[in-house]
């Protein structure tokens, strides 16, 4: 049977915790939270500061260019600050409060401080990569060529002005056959509804430089050249050529530059 009497051990035991409570009503969180415990049913209020300055930075920013991400970096770093680096999602990322070490696996870190490099195609390469593995009319593809002859290097540029001049001037006219000549470029037999023959010849290779990113210096690519011959007209286009393995090694070139730029360790891969 509970035993009521006002002199139980128990009873002196809750008055205690109760004055206790009452003498010692502030609670402080240690991360800027505040709470009082008020007698009516022991309700616990919050009394924080709502202007108080967070306990650690929440930021998320992206940077279009290698510079920005050094320098915001260099700002901001500290002992626990890393780079991950990852090729398939197109991107550096510097996480700058991430956790120290195993060590302290009971004080875990924020790691709501990032950085971010999204990496974006240069204005060049999106232009030629926009007409790359397709075929196009000849004249659309000349004119093409003529806007962006800046970005070669070979062939020269006489010379490819002189082609596209070439494919102009054989507009609608019926191209018979192609054949490859010793210097390894292609000429294309044509006759017009007169029936005055002719060729045009087109390089089966061409060089650019252009940078692969934005904000970075260019880089020399090849393209194979690609054509179709047919009655309506010559059809041409390009494909690039191991092109992929040369932004695969920019974007290592990139993220190692920023970790030798930055001091911090880089990670290639990618965060589960």
């Amino acid at each position: 049977m509970e035993d009521h009497t006002d002199n139980h051990p128990r009873h002196a035991l809750e008055a205690g915790l109760i004055a206790a409570t009452l003498a010692e009503p502030q609670i402080d969180m240690g991360d800027g939270r505040q709470y009082i415990i008020t007698p009516d049913g022991f309700r616990l209020n919050d009394v924080s500061d709502p202007h108080r300055l967070p306990d650690h930075i929440r930021q998320s920013v992206t940077v279009d260019d290698r510079d920005s991400l050094t320098n915001y970096i260099n700002r901001f770093t500290d002992e626990r600050s890393i780079l991950i680096a990852d090729y398939d999602a197109g991107l550096i990322r510097a996480h700058l409060d991430w956790h120290h070490d195993n060590r302290n696996a009971l004080a875990p870190q924020q790691a709501a401080h990032k950085a971010t490099l999204k990496l974006r195609d240069s204005e060049e390469f999106a232009r030629w990569a926009a007409m790359e593995d397709k075929l196009h009319p000849q004249e659309e593809f000349a004119l093409f060529i003529e806007e962006n002859v800046a970005d070669v290097i070979d062939p020269d540029h006489s010379v490819l002005l002189e082609i596209c001049r070439d494919l102009e001037a054989t507009q609608g006219v019926a191209f018979k056959s192609g054949t490859r000549l010793q210097s390894g470029d292609r000429a294309f037999k044509y006759e017009t509804e007169t029936h005055v023959k002719g060729e045009v010849k087109v390089p089966t290779e061409i060089a650019l430089s252009i940078p692969l990113y934005n904000g970075e210096p260019p880089t020399d690519i090849r393209a194979k050249f690609r054509f179709r011959p047919t009655p309506q007209g010559l059809f041409l286009g390009f494909r690039w050529h191991r092109v992929e393995y040369q932004r695969q090694a920019t974007f290592g070139a990139m993220a190692t530059q920023i970790a030798e730029d930055t001091g911090l360790p880089v990670y290639f891969g990618r965060i589960g």
